[in-house]
């Protein structure tokens, strides 16, 4: 608290300690005070002090309503009713007062305490009636507190209705954030991981056959510069993403949208100023036509030889999310049969026309089938030949890294309509995908 705002609040209790003394000198007794003078005063003073001090006041009202909700509930309970319904008129006035104040706490105070105010406030303003009921008997009574119940009820919902709200818009903002890094560390996974594999499969090539054979170190050198390259690129890709402010196609929620300046100034602005060159849109991300050079690629950075079966004639038309997750999937196999099976000698990547399962509409089928590792010819290049020993360092190495591939590739086909299944195959491993041609989004009821 500032010293502002205890200066104030030293302020306004000297004032209704004030304004208690002068009902006490006009009426002469404390008994012969008005009904609920000094719940009145009270809570007039909490509210002077709440306007005075907002908006800091709003989070430190609740044990401030709390206590004037428990003097007013031992008013209620312990003071004499009036003898004429005139006689009430403070009490109806402090009842306004307290309920201004619940619907500020439900609003801005931290959640228990605006729980333990709102509970205090909310049973005085229930309850204050109750004394005032002529021949009370249980029916008057429960139809009293019935009837002052749904005030309560409405600044309760007065002042938490925005603040769900608020709570929801920043629930949606951490999943807006959560689904783009999602987003991001999928590309980075299934782009930039598969490069740099194959650069480490090519470093160790080369580091093996640089003392016996330095001739050969040079391919590999050439493929490792391709491979750098290609994960920058990968890079690049996922850094504009983040800097373009619509690179996921998704707005911030909180995010204020710009006054466009007035006509006459646009004019101006377009004759003095030629309009420039729009900045370069994002390099689309790949999709089944360029397995081809994947395909190559993969052959090329070791001993594996991938061979792909695509008839593109007989494929259809695909959309962008099909095709790109095709490619995803084929780079996930292919960085997998690099990681965990660096002795298969074979690797076969097959799309063919298929039906869904669920509806028979047009799909695609895609197989990547890698044969059993071999562990007496195990070879990263051609010419070089590591020893078992070497081979299993290497595995070793490898070990307790990745593990979230095959999950985030089910999700991700999962959403784009299709179903994934992978284990072991003919001695070998197996990857399989059924993915529709185009995905029909849900249709909105009329």
């Amino acid at each position: 608290m500032t010293r502002r705002d205890l200066t104030l609040a030293v302020i306004y209790a000297a004032t209704g300690c004030a304004a208690l003394g002068a009902l006490t000198l006009v009426y002469g007794a404390k008994s012969a005070a008005p009904y609920g003078a000094l719940p009145a005063i009270a809570a007039a003073t909490l509210l002077l002090w709440t306007l005075s001090c907002w908006p800091r006041s709003r989070d430190r009202l609740a044990r401030p309503l709390a206590l004037v909700g428990g003097l007013s509930l031992i008013t209620t309970v312990f003071s004499d009713p009036p003898a004429t319904p005139a006689g009430s008129v403070w009490r109806l006035a402090e009842m306004a007062v307290l309920l201004v104040l619940l619907a500020v706490v439900a609003r801005w105070a931290p959640i228990r305490q605006a729980t333990t105010a709102g509970a205090v406030a909310g049973v005085s303003v229930v309850a204050w009636t109750l004394p005032l009921v002529p021949e009370p008997s249980l029916l008057s009574l429960a139809g009293a507190a019935a009837f002052w119940s749904l005030p309560v009820l409405g600044a309760a919902v007065i002042g938490g209705y925005p603040r769900l709200v608020e709570h929801r818009r920043c629930r949606l903002i951490i999943e807006t954030r959560r689904s783009q890094q999602l987003e991001l560390a999928r590309d980075l996974h299934d782009f930039v991981a598969h490069d740099i594999s194959g650069i480490v499969a090519q470093a160790q090539a080369a580091r093996f056959v640089a003392e016996s054979d330095p001739g050969q170190a040079l391919p590999a050198l050439e493929r490792i510069e391709r491979a750098g390259l290609n994960a920058l690129t990968s890079m690049d890709r996922t850094v504009r993403m983040l800097h373009e402010a619509n690179g996921n196609g998704i707005e911030r929620p909180d995010t204020p949208q710009p006054k466009p300046p007035p006509l006459r100034a646009q004019a101006q602005a377009h004759a003095s100023h030629p309009p420039l060159t729009p900045p370069p849109d994002i390099e689309p991300l790949p999709g089944v036509d360029q397995l081809p050079s994947l395909i190559d690629r993969f052959t090329s950075a070791g001993a594996t030889e991938a061979r792909l079966a695509m008839p593109s004639d007989a494929l259809g038309p695909l959309s962008r999310e099909t095709s790109s997750t095709a490619y995803r999937m084929v780079v996930e196999a292919l960085t997998n049969v690099r990681r965990h099976a660096p002795g298969a000698t074979r690797v076969e990547v097959t799309l063919t026309p298929a039906r869904t399962a669920a509806d028979h509409t047009p799909a695609i089928e895609i197989q990547i089938f890698n044969n059993a590792t071999t562990t007496t010819a195990t070879t990263i290049t051609p010419a070089i030949t590591p020893t078992p020993t070497t081979a299993s360092r290497i595995r070793r190495k490898r070990d307790g890294h990745g593990g979230r591939g095959l999950t985030a590739l089910r999700e991700r086909i999962h959403t784009a309509g299709g179903t994934l299944s992978y284990g072991p195959y003919e001695g070998g491993w197996r990857v399989r995908a059924v993915l529709p041609q185009t995905r029909t989004l849900p249709q909105e009821p009329s």
